[in-house]
């Protein structure tokens, strides 16, 4: 078997169609109620400051293959709950892969120290917040 058939197992996931009303913590609280509550250690939904909304995208990184597996399935067409949006979500793999390609990827970015921490990708040790550079 050679590198080229060798399937990449994806484990950040690049979530899309997100309502512009969600914050980072209502985006989580979704996500959490869902019952992903643990299942990642990376979580970035970029933000427009001027407009102080989403842009409509997130990525999330999941501890193990099987928990982004099970995350596409269950966000795969997910209908937003809050805001009574209609939009339908889109699921599909992130360009970058895995927890050290994220905050490599994102180290030397401005938005890696916005002073307000809703803009801020989240890193997670367990279940605990910690600093981006931990």
């Amino acid at each position: 078997r050679d590198a080229s058939t060798e399937q990449v197992l994806v484990t950040t996931i690049m979530l899309r169609n997100i309502p512009n009303k969600y914050s980072q913590s209502t985006m989580l609280e979704e996500i959490d109620d869902e019952g992903f509550a643990g299942t990642y250690d990376f979580f970035y939904l970029p933000m427009d400051v001027q407009n102080r909304s989403n842009v409509g995208y997130a990525f999330i990184n999941f501890t193990t293959p099987e928990h982004a597996s099970r995350f596409f399935v269950a966000f795969s067409e997910y209908q937003f709950r809050r805001y009574h949006s209609r939009k339908v979500s889109k699921i599909s793999a992130a360009h970058v892969q895995g927890l050290d390609a994220n905050l490599r990827h994102f180290a030397n970015r401005a938005v890696t120290h916005a002073r307000n921490g809703q803009y801020r990708p989240v890193v997670l040790r367990g279940s605990e917040r910690v600093n981006f550079d931990e």
